[in-house]
């Protein structure tokens, strides 16, 4: 892999970690700061609504303005705003300030996606991008990680100096992807082509309507659902089905999300070396599916509760790479950043709708509908992914993204 390729990759899967980051950090600081601004939990469910709602909205538009002004400029102010909107909550003790901030760190957040694709489509060679989706999403997962060191820096030095060195990866983050021009591509510059249809941007109306696009969106809506149900109500699920303790059920938690960070690396692998992209992604939310349904079922141990999340997570992480080389196919010339902004807002529908449902199921004591309804949507998103490739429309997209 060339020095260049390395360089784009590693900048763009960090830049994506910082999102990540950030995201959870901002729900963190909100916790931290409850008792402080006089928040219920209510209230602090309504701001994690109010920054998913608005970074959803706003990711067709950001889509709209990578294209336009390109992604690096647009990242980079991503970058900053998120990171701004963090220090922000220093200054913050009411919910109405909250909530403004939350609608900014929600515009700030809303770029990622659209701009990351549209770098990494454009400035890697097309036979790594397999791996260079692999590491976007890797990056993504260890930045959830790293949300909770807001505890840490709250306990050591206080919640106003916490959220302002909270702030400090997304203020360098932006400075470095704006002083990257060299490496980062503008995806709008593409070689001369004597196809007059290769170089005809595709009107808005006729491209979100387009059969590949819409089933896009609707597979990340429905893998956002399941898995910010997992994410958020898999522990007191598991503590509820299985009688295990709070300790172990937060142990397979992070075995979960480890197993997918590994499937990730992996499925890029298999993203780089294959042509049926659907065929890699069906399989694994098969196997996912597969491995999930002994949970929904309480067929399976304590024991083996863990390795087998742990599967599950590998399996489900696998199809990540694939999936977004299938987006990718389905893209037509110049149109990236409106695409994957449209795609990638299913993701904040589903982390919308998704917690009050599971939030139901858990108060009415049916922690098992959780897996039951995952299981159902890996079934249906395999279903979804082998339909993409045969719905798609070449007289269209007369050629794969840039």
């Amino acid at each position: 892999m060339s020095s260049r390729d390395v360089r784009v990759i590693s900048l763009i899967g960090i830049a994506h970690g910082a999102s990540h980051y950030h995201q959870l950090a901002f729900v963190t600081m909100l916790l931290i700061v409850r008792h402080s601004a006089g928040l219920s939990f209510v209230e602090v469910g309504l701001l994690g609504s109010i920054f998913y709602g608005v970074s959803g909205l706003g990711q067709t538009a950001a889509g709209f303005a990578v294209d336009r002004f390109g992604a690096r400029p647009i990242l980079a102010g991503g970058l900053a705003t998120i990171g701004g909107a963090l220090a922000l909550i220093s200054m913050a003790h009411s919910f109405a300030a909250l909530a403004a901030i939350a609608v900014l760190a929600g515009l700030g957040n809303c770029v990622f996606h659209p701009a990351d694709f549209a770098l990494i489509n454009a400035s890697v060679k097309p036979g790594r991008l397999g791996r260079a989706f692999s590491i976007h999403g890797l990056g993504g997962s260890l930045g959830w990680a790293a949300g909770p060191a807001m505890y840490f820096l709250d306990s050591m030095f206080g919640w106003v100096a916490a959220a302002l060195i909270g702030a400090i990866p997304g203020i360098v983050m932006a400075a470095l992807v704006w002083s990257s021009r060299d490496d980062l591509v503008d995806h709008r510059i593409r070689p001369h082509s004597s196809d007059p249809s290769r170089r005809r941007p595709v009107p808005a109306r006729v491209l979100f309507l387009q059969a590949p696009i819409l089933l896009c969106f609707a597979y990340f809506a429905l893998l956002s659902i399941s898995t910010v149900g997992i994410q958020q109500f898999a522990v007191p699920a598991w503590m509820s089905m299985f009688g295990v303790g709070q300790s172990y059920g937060a142990a397979c938690l992070i075995v979960f999300m480890v197993g997918a960070a590994a499937g990730m690396l992996l499925g890029g692998v298999f993203a780089d070396r294959v042509r049926h992209h659907d065929r890699v992604a069906a399989i694994g939310l098969l196997a996912a599916a597969a491995l999930t349904l002994p949970v929904a079922t309480q067929t399976v141990s304590p024991a083996l509760l863990l390795p087998l999340v742990g599967l599950a997570g590998f399996a489900g992480g696998t199809t990540n790479p694939s999936r977004d080389m299938l987006v990718r196919n389905t893209t037509p010339p110049g149109a990236t950043g409106r695409v994957f902004g449209f795609v990638y807002s299913g993701l904040d529908l589903g982390s919308f709708l998704g917690p009050p449902v599971f939030g139901l199921l858990m108060s009415h004591g049916q922690p098992a509908m959780i897996f039951w309804i995952a299981v159902a949507f890996y079934l249906v998103n395999a279903g979804v992914v082998m339909a993409i490739r045969q719905v798609a429309a070449p007289s269209v997209f007369p050629a794969a993204a840039e």
